[in-house]
């Protein structure tokens, strides 16, 4: 005799083969349902993608002929104009950003990361999954690391995307002086669980 079970839809008292989830009765409406959520899913993504593309694009174009400090002074006698303060801390904020894409950029640091990636065999060091897109993460985030600390290979770990976003949320939530003293196998436990 086969080994049976209930169909797994709620009230359904049909006896079917243990290899199948659903009775026929309603495994096209469960089929339906999965392929429609997959297709809005790859639809969003898709979407998710090019928009991604084209706010990069957008972000990294030259719209302006004038300097830099020509557009700051502008703005900034805009906002005095309009009886707002001029703040110190924003330029500040725009330097630390532009100052760590210049980093990003470097051929040093694309160096480095190759080099990471080939030494961690392209694999998450925290679940070992290994996916199409792989981040080399700081350890000790990068604004709180020195010019050596950037590209110590002992500072770098390869990461999947789903490791890289919970140690991104939990470095948010961590006081700085915590953060330069996290090693390796502290993310390890703390992404673990």
């Amino acid at each position: 005799m086969p080994l049976v079970h209930r169909c797994g839809e709620p009230g359904c008292r049909e006896m079917i083969p243990l290899k199948y989830r659903y009775c026929t009765k309603h495994y096209n409406a469960h089929y339906q349902a999965y392929l429609h959520r997959h297709s809005t899913g790859v639809a969003a993504r898709a979407y998710e993608y090019h928009r991604r593309r084209q706010t990069k694009h957008y972000d990294t174009t030259k719209r302006f002929a004038e300097p830099v400090d020509a557009q700051d002074t502008a703005a900034d006698e805009l906002a005095k104009s309009f009886g707002l303060k001029v703040s110190a801390k924003d330029s500040g904020k725009e330097l630390a950003q532009s100052s760590r894409a210049k980093f990003y950029r470097s051929k040093q640091w694309l160096a480095v990361r190759s080099a990471i990636y080939s030494r961690d065999i392209g694999c998450c060091q925290v679940c070992g999954r290994s996916e199409q897109r792989m981040y080399v993460d700081h350890i000790v985030p990068l604004r709180l690391c020195s010019n050596k600390e950037r590209v110590a290979s002992s500072n770098l770990w390869t990461l999947c995307g789903k490791c890289h976003n919970k140690k991104s949320r939990q470095e948010a939530k961590t006081s700085d002086k915590k953060l330069q003293r996290m090693s390796r196998l502290d993310w390890q436990r703390v992404l673990k669980n």
